[in-house]
């Protein structure tokens, strides 16, 4: 319960600070090259487990706007608070219903935080075989 009540508040913060968010003050000039190269430690891994099961949920209930970059930006925060090293990616996919379809997700180490399936999406500044 009390993940739940956390992952509610790391979402309201996120949406605000959406609002004066720049994507060069993140990445910098390029894109992401790739991910943190540390394990999570057995701590480490059943927190990233919990938000990752939060963030979601709690995302779907709330009447505010809690899309993927919102979700990332909350599971980042609560993990930047455990020192835990976090990659925000984005990415696309193309060939969705619109065509194109923008997506972001959050990783810490090799597993992904939020952003659910993200096996069809390429995250930017990669090269597509």
């Amino acid at each position: 319960m009390l993940d739940l009540l956390r992952a509610t508040r790391e979402l309201a913060v996120a949406r605000t600070r959406l609002a004066s968010w720049q994507a060069r003050n993140h990445f910098g000039d390029s894109a992401p090259r790739g991910l943190p190269q540390h394990g999570l430690d057995p701590v480490q891994a059943r927190l990233v487990e919990r938000i990752a099961f939060a963030v979601p949920r709690v995302a779907n209930r709330l009447p505010w706007r809690t899309d993927c970059l919102v979700q990332a930006f909350a599971g980042q925060r609560w993990l930047a608070g455990h020192d835990i090293e976090t990659r925000l990616v984005l990415g696309a996919r193309r060939g969705g219903p619109s065509g194109f379809e923008a997506h972001a997700w959050l990783m810490a180490g090799d597993r992904v935080v939020t952003g659910g399936d993200i096996s069809t999406y390429v995250p930017f500044g990669t090269k597509q075989p």
